[in-house]
């Protein structure tokens, strides 16, 4: 209570944040990168710390993250976002095994292989587009390997695919068209 944020390490600080959210019961809580900066043991404190307050309190997270590995271990359900709109909605273990939209290939693609499967990988080529001037259509086709005419002209709707029992959801002309 007598200290001061700066004499906390940043494991520290994210607790008491975490703490302080809790703090007011709510049933939701988003976390903006809540490993950012920390350390590998304090990421798994710090993720293994909301799942079990989460579950003790029956509050629910969105966990918002760059980090693959934070995902893979976080959370139930992934959306994948790009240029601000929802491109791709799946349980982990479909997102993770079946991905079908390009960009979340590609995402899948840029975690290190450890395992030296020496799998084709498909980089993230190109520039992200500017959110005050999107490309018309799809606003990946400027960076993506499989766009055609359609994917510059119309913008693809989320379509629902059923994948071994396990649905999702993904906005993409290549997917809906069987070109992945």
């Amino acid at each position: 209570m007598d200290n001061y944020p700066h004499q906390f390490s940043g494991g520290m600080r994210q607790r008491v944040v975490i703490a302080l959210a809790l703090s007011a019961d709510p049933k939701l809580i988003i976390a903006d990168e809540p490993t950012t900066a920390l350390d590998v043991s304090v990421q798994a404190q710090i993720i293994e710390l909301l799942k079990k307050l989460c579950e003790e309190n029956g509050t629910a997270v969105i966990l918002v993250t760059h980090d693959m590995g934070v995902i893979a271990e976080a959370a139930d359900r992934v959306a994948v976002m790009y240029a601000g709109r929802l491109v791709e909605l799946a349980d982990k273990r479909t997102l993770f095994n079946e991905p079908r939209h390009p960009y979340t290939r590609m995402l899948l693609d840029a975690i290190p292989d450890l395992s030296q499967t020496h799998r084709r990988r498909t980089p993230i080529s190109g520039e992200v587009p500017n959110p005050l001037s999107p490309p018309t259509g799809c606003p990946f086709h400027p960076r993506c390997p499989l766009a055609n005419e359609r994917c510059r002209k119309e913008m693809p709707l989320r379509q629902m695919i059923d994948s071994h029992g396990s649905f999702s959801e993904v906005a993409c002309h290549a997917a809906e068209e069987g070109r992945l």
